[in-house]
C-alpha cells in the first residue's frame, strides 16, 4: 500500500499541469503556457488560444531547460531557463520564452520574478 501511495504522489508532482505564466512589453502581453494549450493575451482583442499538440524537450540539456511548445509539428513557443529581464522593472525571471503568432514574434521573460540588489 505504501509503495502504491509513493507512486501516486511521485506521479503527480511529474506532470506538468501548472501554466507558466509569461509576460512582455514593446508591445504589452501576456500568456499562459501549458501541456495542452498557450493563450496570449494582446492589449487589444481577444485572447488567442493556441493548441499544443506536442511538448518536446531538447537533447542534452537537464529537464526543461530547453523546451519547444507545437502545433501539428509547428512550434507556437519555446522556453529556456535562461535569465530575463523584461527591461521595465529590476526583476529577473527564471525562463526567457519566444512565442510565434504566424505574422508576429514575441519575446519575453516567465515565472516569478526576483528583485536583483
Amino acid at each position: 500500500m505504501k509503495k502504491l501511495i509513493l507512486l501516486t504522489v511521485a506521479a503527480l508532482f511529474s506532470m506538468n499541469t501548472m501554466a507558466l505564466s509569461c509576460h512582455g512589453t514593446e508591445p504589452f502581453w501576456g500568456a499562459k503556457i501549458s501541456e495542452t494549450e498557450i493563450v496570449v493575451d494582446l492589449i487589444e482583442g481577444e485572447p488567442k488560444v493556441f493548441p499544443v499538440s506536442d511538448v518536446i524537450e531538447a537533447a542534452g540539456f537537464a529537464s526543461g531547460f530547453v523546451t519547444t511548445y507545437s502545433n501539428q509539428k509547428v512550434p507556437v513557443a519555446v522556453t529556456s531557463s535562461n535569465e530575463c529581464n523584461n527591461g521595465m522593472s529590476d526583476h529577473i525571471f527564471p525562463k526567457e520564452v519566444i512565442i510565434f503568432l504566424g505574422d508576429s514574434v514575441l519575446y519575453g521573460c516567465c515565472g516569478e520574478g526576483v528583485i536583483t540588489e
